[in-house]
């Protein structure tokens, strides 16, 4: 009997564990479940929140000014002693920029390549020859001085110097930055450095665009958001904003200055005295 009693409660006590580890497990399943469907919704509504234009020149610039824009607007944001230092930075961007495009779109335009749109009118056509006519070439080029000499062994410096002078040189944003007359200098400075920063995210943006109408709509509006990014950086510095007022609310404030000038009326001198003659009156005096 007592082995039956001890076999009952050992049976009893695994049941309860086991019936516990379910429920945890149970429990565990469904936390996952939810932490998946919250990841899933949040992908769904960040997808929906992903609009497309029409117009894959449009979809571009998009993608570009969630680049360019947050780096414009710090180095905006710091001219802060003179409006005419944000004029001159938002002149030179704007003029930098349409002048880092325009021969990029001359280029498409006549059909040239644009791999490094500044660069490659300078990359010279390497056109692949047979051997026998490398041979025959090399025949025929007649070295004169003394590197003709066989025993003549050139320097490793002036192969690096011919190397150097044969390779296309790199474009800096300085050669597109345009430096405007009259403007302040201090905003054409920090132009210069946001440029910098922001020329080869643009240069690239529009050189992937082979479709005329597309760099059309993307040079358009590119310089149109500028513009209006600029305005609203200048909305932000403004400290104070005027508050918007009616004509009624402006004469119902005059008649109340009005009222309060004309109902003040001047007080009355009073006696000499102290304090208590002059509060208590005093009896009048019968006459003779």
């Amino acid at each position: 009997m007592d082995d039956i009693k001890i076999l009952r409660e050992y049976v009893r006590k695994s049941l309860k564990e086991t019936k516990k580890t379910q429920k945890k497990d149970f429990f565990k399943q469904k936390i996952e479940e939810y932490r998946l469907r919250k990841t899933i919704r949040k992908l769904i509504r960040e997808a929906e929140d992903i609009v497309t234009h029409e117009s894959t020149g449009i979809n571009v610039l998009a993608d570009l000014l969630e680049t360019i824009v947050p780096i414009l607007k710090s180095f905006y944001k710091k001219l802060g002693t003179d409006v005419q230092q944000r004029k001159s930075f938002r002149a030179h961007i704007i003029k930098s920029v349409q002048n880092l495009l325009s021969p990029i779109s001359v280029m498409f335009k006549a059909g040239g390549t644009v791999g490094n749109p500044v660069t490659a009118q300078s990359k010279p056509t390497v056109t692949v020859a047979e051997p026998q006519q490398e041979l025959a070439e090399q025949d025929e080029e007649t070295v004169e001085g003394p590197e003709a000499d066989p025993a003549f062994i050139p320097l490793k410096a002036d192969k690096k110097e011919q190397e150097a002078a044969a390779e296309p040189k790199e474009t800096k944003p300085e050669d597109a930055f345009v430096e405007i007359e009259g403007e302040d200098e201090t905003g054409r400075n920090i132009a210069l450095q946001s440029f910098k920063r922001v020329e080869k995210q643009i240069r690239e943006a529009y050189s992937i665009l082979a479709n005329q109408e597309d760099r059309d709509l993307f040079y358009k509006f590119l310089i149109t958001n500028l513009k209006l990014y600029f305005d609203k950086f200048e909305d932000e510095l403004q400290s104070t904003v005027p508050e918007p007022t009616t004509p009624e609310y402006e004469q119902e404030k005059q008649n109340k200055e009005a009222s309060l000038n004309t109902g003040s009326e001047a007080v009355p001198e009073t006696g000499t005295g102290t304090p208590e003659e002059i509060a208590e009156p005093q009896p009048e005096e019968t006459p003779a």
